[in-house]
């Protein structure tokens, strides 16, 4: 509650600092000299440091063509969504306490045995790219949409005895966000842990009203990378985008879902929302909890009540980080990308791509792959592999929509088939190889989860929920609408005009 006054006042003081900096310069006879000074300058200032970021040459293009062409609009957006990642000061004051905890917590490790890498010889090739271990004995159960999802929640929440870490991007304040928040008050007002964690760009529509029952329920709450700060400016464009849930160290799900009512098909726009999620049991649990326990250590800066000892000492590493093995089940893994020069899901998803022999079968809410994910799924549909795509009939991003479109041109010529799902929306996050190798998590195939965003997503070959996931995909095929050469023949030039322009910023979405 202090923090978050303190933020709100410097906010209030850096505005009526600017504005009375205009209101002096206006009444100096200068402002408008001075305006026309920092449109001049301020492209070229702000295009040297773009020509030294370490992003993408498209996404240097990009940028330099939004900073020249669109001078004041163009650099403000910069300052605030496109410099490249840095270990800013919040970083460093808990590097130190994370540091700690991976070392209290290498013996938890989950270690990829013989007997794995012999039968998934892809688990090591992961491992090498900076996934988690692979673990045979982590049972996994496939959620469809909204309802199993929330169904799944709220069992997991109501069964909690000693704690629960919850993390979302998108947390709402709407009916069954209410229903999960009262659902952690309940069990906190049992003397049940409960550490809440939220994004603060997704969940930036909560505000006290929504947080200080849980507080007053002694739900410890944090905010990962608020916005609401005069230094917006370093931190608005790298966001948590993971959702991740443990309780008592047992149960763990993760996949494409928040938390908000349009997830149960209630938004007038979208309609129905097609969805994925995973619930586990078993080692891996100790892999997520370990990447909710160093959010809540950086999200916390580690302050005095909550540090590495708490979870991972001698008195508490039994308590979070619990080994259950469940009964054979294939193998799992976890891939985690952090923004910067961290890009083990990209990889991960290009090695796994690489692999396929018979099919590729991916489904995302937003196509807008980098270049060489892109060049991948072209070989491969050329190669003879079933390539197929599915995308949603409706977009939710006007920007994002057009985008991807501007791709079924060039795919379609590569044999690549792709599927506009028609039930309206479409928000999983999944990838089939071959009927054997799955992936389900929160990254889109996009640039911003590849380089930008915190993402994860669980690996899994021959699991018993693939069986499932590749039902759930021959149900979408059926609930969507193949696209042709007819329909694409049909595009207006304002249409083609759209999509082109979209695709031009592309690697800024």
């Amino acid at each position: 509650m202090f923090r978050l006054k303190r933020r709100v006042i410097q906010l209030i003081i850096m505005v009526v600092s600017v504005i009375a900096l205009v209101g002096l310069l206006f009444w100096l006879n200068i402002l408008i000299p001075v305006l026309i000074t920092i449109a001049l300058l301020a492209p070229f200032i702000v295009g040297w440091q773009i020509l030294f970021d370490q992003v993408l040459p498209q996404g240097k293009l990009a940028w330099l063509l939004a900073v020249f062409l669109l001078p004041f609009i163009g650099v403000i957006a910069w300052v605030m969504f496109g410099r490249t990642p840095r270990r800013h000061r919040r970083f460093k004051r808990t590097s130190s306490e994370i540091r700690m905890l991976r070392q209290a917590i290498e013996s938890e490790k989950i270690e990829t045995s013989p007997d794995i890498v012999a039968s998934y010889p892809l688990t090591r090739i992961l491992e090498k790219l900076g996934a988690s271990g692979a673990d045979g004995h982590t049972s996994t159960t496939l959620l469809l949409n909204g309802e199993e999802k929330f169904d799944a929640l709220l069992e997991a929440i109501n069964g909690a005895t000693d704690h629960i870490h919850i993390q979302y991007y998108l947390f709402r304040t709407d009916e069954i966000s209410l229903k999960v928040r009262d659902a952690l008050i309940q069990k906190s007002n049992e003397n049940v842990t409960v550490r809440f964690l939220y994004d603060g760009l997704g969940s930036q529509e909560i505000g006290e009203d929504f947080i200080q029952p849980l507080r007053d329920s002694r739900v410890h709450v944090q905010a990962f990378d608020p916005v609401l700060h005069p230094y917006l400016v370093f931190n608005a464009n790298f966001r948590n985008h993971q959702k991740l849930i443990v309780v008592d160290g047992r149960v763990a799900l993760t996949g494409g879902l928040n938390v908000g009512d349009e997830y149960l098909g209630k938004n007038e726009k979208l309609g129905f929302w097609r969805d994925t999620h995973l619930r586990l049991e078993g080692p891996l649990v100790r892999e997520l909890q370990q990447l909710f326990v160093e959010n809540w250590l950086y999200a916390g800066q580690g302050t005095i009540d909550e540090t590495w000892d708490l979870f991972a000492d001698g008195e508490h590493l039994s308590r979070y980080f619990v080994n259950e093995p469940k009964g054979q089940n294939g193998a799992t893994q976890l891939l985690v990308t952090s923004p910067g020069r961290d890009v083990t899901i990209r990889d991960g998803f290009m090695r796994l791509l690489m692999e396929a022999k018979e099919s590729i079968w991916l489904t995302t809410p937003y196509l807008i792959p980098p270049p060489e994910l892109l060049a991948i799924l072209e070989v491969a549909g050329r190669s003879g592999v079933d390539v197929r795509l599915v995308v949603p009939g409706k977009g939710d991003e006007w920007f994002s929509y057009h985008a991807s479109e501007y791709y079924f041109e060039e795919l379609l010529k590569r044999n690549v088939k792709i599927y506009k799902y028609n039930r309206h929306f479409i928000h999983a996050k999944t990838l089939l190889i071959d009927g054997k190798i799955a992936m389900v998590g929160s990254a889109n195939f996009d640039f911003r989860s590849m380089f930008l965003n915190h993402e994860m997503m669980v690996a899994q070959f021959d699991t018993t929920s693939i069986e499932r996931l590749h039902e759930s995909f021959l149900q979408d095929f059926e609930e969507s609408i193949l696209i042709d050469w007819a329909m694409l023949r049909k595009k207006t030039t304002g249409k083609r005009f759209v999509e082109a322009f979209c695709h031009i910023f592309s690697p800024l979405l």
